[in-house]
């Protein structure tokens, strides 16, 4: 756009009039994302949303909602690929996908064979989807196309039989994924063609029989949420050996669900009993609580990584 400026010398500064200057044309280091990086989105059950907070857990917007009152979401996950939000409905069985960068939302996975109830999903380092449906494990490429098997594996894939609920899933680093499990008060880690590795991780706590949360820390820990009598955070190494109580307070956590790892390191687990996001270190120090009037009955908690 071409404009004339007409330059007055008063006092020695320089003045310009009638001119209005060119919009600087976009680039990825200069656009504006709607989800940015320490961003914080929450499963709002009450709401049945995505509600989108700040890294301080002040209210940004509502990333997603559901008209259908039949329908709910239940886990939250990132898709690295796209960036985007991926979440697992309810109601309708499927997958939704958010983007972080406007907010815009489609359907990623509708397959016929997702009937029962969804629970926790996430991707792999190869680009994968597993979807928890209870006791099974299905899994799907990137763009949502079901797999019956991979590397001769069979899927979806029980994980060895059990019948309990794989709540949360999450991708390790190593190319593997970690699953806890409500029911059977445990967590295990397995290779991508799941096969375990090491043992089982059990609470030992009387009455104290759900894990909800599990996630990698980015030092290579497991970090765990144990829900029930005695709600406790725990962390085990990464051959998921020496298993350590780092956080239990019942007067901050009455039921806790899943875990996320926020961009200062510390350890963000949401709390259905409270209905609150509970900061705390990886050692287990109290820092804050978030979320507040914010959110009701919330199921699952996320912290956007960089991107």
């Amino acid at each position: 756009m071409k404009c004339l400026n007409t330059v007055a010398l008063i006092l020695g500064m320089t003045f310009f009039f009638g001119c209005k200057q060119d919009k600087a044309i976009p680039t990825k280091s200069n656009e504006t994302y709607l989800v940015r990086p320490g961003d914080i989105i929450v499963v709002n059950g009450t709401s049945r949303s995505l509600i989108l907070l700040d890294s301080n857990g002040n209210y940004k917007t509502v990333l997603y909602d559901l008209d259908n009152i039949a329908e709910s979401i239940y886990d939250v996950a990132l898709k690295k690929d796209t960036n985007e939000i991926i979440f697992t409905v309810n109601g309708s069985p499927r997958v939704g996908a958010v983007s972080l960068v406007n907010g815009a939302y489609r359907t990623l996975i509708a397959d016929a064979n997702l009937t029962g109830a969804l629970k926790g999903l996430t991707q792999l380092q190869n680009g994968d989807i597993l979807v928890s449906e209870i006791s099974n494990i299905e899994r799907f490429t990137t763009t949502g196309v079901r797999r019956t098997s991979v590397a001769g594996v069979t899927w979806p894939n029980t994980l060895g039989g059990t019948s309990t609920t794989a709540e949360q899933l999450f991708a390790t680093a190593d190319g593997g994924f970690i699953v806890c499990s409500s029911g059977s008060d445990n967590v295990k880690r397995y290779t991508q063609n799941a096969v375990i590795v090491g043992a089982a991780v059990v609470s030992g706590i009387a009455g104290t029989t759900d894990a909800f949360g599990c996630i990698e820390l980015a030092d290579g820990k497991i970090a765990m949420a144990f829900n029930g009598t005695t709600d406790t955070i725990r962390t085990v190494s990464a051959a998921m050996t020496g298993i350590a109580t780092i956080y239990s307070d019942l007067a901050v956590l009455a039921s806790p669900r899943t875990l996320t790892q926020a961009l200062n390191g510390n350890i963000l687990i949401v709390d259905s009993g409270y209905n609150q996001i509970v900061e705390i270190t990886t050692t287990g120090t109290f820092v804050r609580t978030l979320g507040g009037s914010l959110i009701g009955t919330p199921n699952a908690v996320f912290s956007v990584p960089n991107y």
